[in-house]
């Protein structure tokens, strides 16, 4: 008896001293110290851990980016190989048609079922703004205002949705010689931190997509300021928020900017004006300002045949301008453009330097 009282002094001393004082319970923790105790953790993983699940998300979400990154480009290398890189193709379609012979591809779907391929009928875009997924036809769709064949939508053996533009007027083409440099990319791993993933190589120059890397799991969404969330791009594709009218007259797809555009100076700068260095006004070029704005989000200023079709949907629809003075994407004289009045509908030519609406136009 008194080896295990020595034993149970060594190794448990609390309960050792709780038993020589018969058992007082001033040694015990209380119901309200416990009760107290449960709900500080609960209240610190009520806190903590959503951020966590957020970091193992970005983490998640970066390494399915990479991946498929990489399954992209290994097909495509192995198209090099074959001598299939070394010509232009007509179309997304037409690349696809040989892309699809190296890579495990479950479903396939042309520009008018686009959102076929895609796990949500609209999804949310850099700027906030929600985007219809069956608009994204042409590669203008993805801020690629150059490419002008349909896209091509893809999901592959593993699930992941894709969205892909082929650039048909690049100077893109690799022989089976050519050399080919492998590049890496740093994306989000979560609580701030970037990590460089093995990504691509310079076979893909012609390409860009942007992909759904949980399967439309949600949050449904482009990366937001720093936040990195589930849609993600290849190399740059967006879906563009450009393109998601303000309205639809026919066939154009109409983005109403404030006339707080910047009016550039063209006196020196002629990409906005061909006319720039002939314009007395040409330090406050608002006509050039007009159609740099609309060229920011992958949109021409409306011509003056898009302002009287626009002007004729006035009263059908409350977001067509009912009233207003608007740029028309046409010269009047090396100083001057057209313009047209919302108002009653009369145009006019006026001088360059006056800051007028824009009214940007795409096709749908």
């Amino acid at each position: 008896m008194k080896n295990l009282k020595t034993s149970t002094e060594t190794h448990f001393p609390l309960i050792s001293r709780g038993l020589e004082r018969g058992g007082d319970k001033k040694s015990a923790f209380t119901l309200a110290e416990v009760l107290i105790t449960l709900g500080v953790i609960g209240v610190v993983a009520a806190i903590t851990m959503p951020t966590v699940i957020a970091n193992i998300n970005e983490r998640v979400n970066s390494e399915r980016q990479a991946n498929i990154a990489q399954k992209i480009t290994q097909a495509m290398e192995q198209m090099r190989a074959h001598g299939l890189l070394n010509t232009k193709y007509a179309s997304t379609d037409a690349f696809v048609d040989e892309l699809q012979k190296y890579l495990k591809i479950a479903k396939r779907c042309d520009s008018e079922h686009i959102a076929d391929c895609w796990p949500t009928e609209k999804v949310t875009t850099s700027d906030g703004e929600e985007y219809e997924v069956s608009k994204a036809k042409t590669g203008a769709s993805l801020k690629h205002k150059n490419n002008k064949t349909g896209n091509v939508g893809l999901v592959l053996a593993d699930g992941a949705s894709l969205i892909m533009t082929y650039d048909e007027n690049g100077d893109n083409t690799l022989d089976v010689g050519s050399e080919v440099r492998a590049s890496r990319t740093q994306l989000p791993v979560g609580g701030g931190k970037m990590k460089d993933f093995p990504y691509t190589t310079s076979v893909t120059g012609a390409i860009d997509f942007v992909m759904d890397v949980n399967g439309g799991k949600g949050p449904n969404s482009e990366k937001i300021g720093d936040k990195w969330n589930d849609i993600r791009s290849f190399n740059g594709a967006q879906f563009a928020k450009g393109m998601v009218c303000d309205f639809e007259v026919g066939n154009l797809c109409v983005k109403n900017l404030p006339n707080t555009y910047s009016c550039i100076n063209t006196c020196t700068d002629t990409t906005y004006d061909s006319n720039g260095t002939a314009n007395s006004i040409c330090s406050n070029n608002c006509w050039a300002g007009a159609k740099k704005a609309c060229a920011d989000i992958s949109m021409t200023l409306a011509s003056r045949a898009d302002l009287t079709t626009i002007y004729g949907a006035k009263g059908t629809n409350d977001k067509v301008p009912t009233s207003g003075w608007f740029w028309s994407s046409e010269e009047y004289v090396a100083y001057g453009a057209w313009s047209k009045t919302f108002d009653n509908g009369n145009v006019s030519g006026d001088g360059k330097d006056i800051r007028f609406g824009a009214l940007c136009v795409g096709s749908n």
